[in-house]
């Protein structure tokens, strides 16, 4: 399980911190699954640092903030939303 501080099918998986983004890239790169938990609010959000792509995550957890046209756009990405 990672979290980040911005996602987007463009931007990827962010964090403004380098460190943190150098472990979160190992961790993606070592996972079987990649679960990644944000809530709606970092969705189009861009950091300094980014470490993977939508297309590196297997499930999304979020919020009940995304809208289903955000929702299916990740989706086209890979990963399957749960919006809890």
């Amino acid at each position: 399980m990672v979290a980040t501080n911005g996602f987007s099918p463009q931007g990827g998986l962010s964090t403004p911190d380098l460190a943190e983004a150098a472990v979160k890239r190992a961790m993606l790169g070592s996972a079987r699954r990649v679960v990644l938990v944000a809530d709606s609010s970092k969705f189009g959000a861009r950091h300094f640092a980014r470490f993977g792509a939508l297309e590196q995550v297997d499930v999304l957890v979020t919020d009940t903030g995304l809208t289903d046209e955000q929702t299916a756009e990740i989706e086209n990405h890979g990963p399957e939303v749960i919006r809890a």
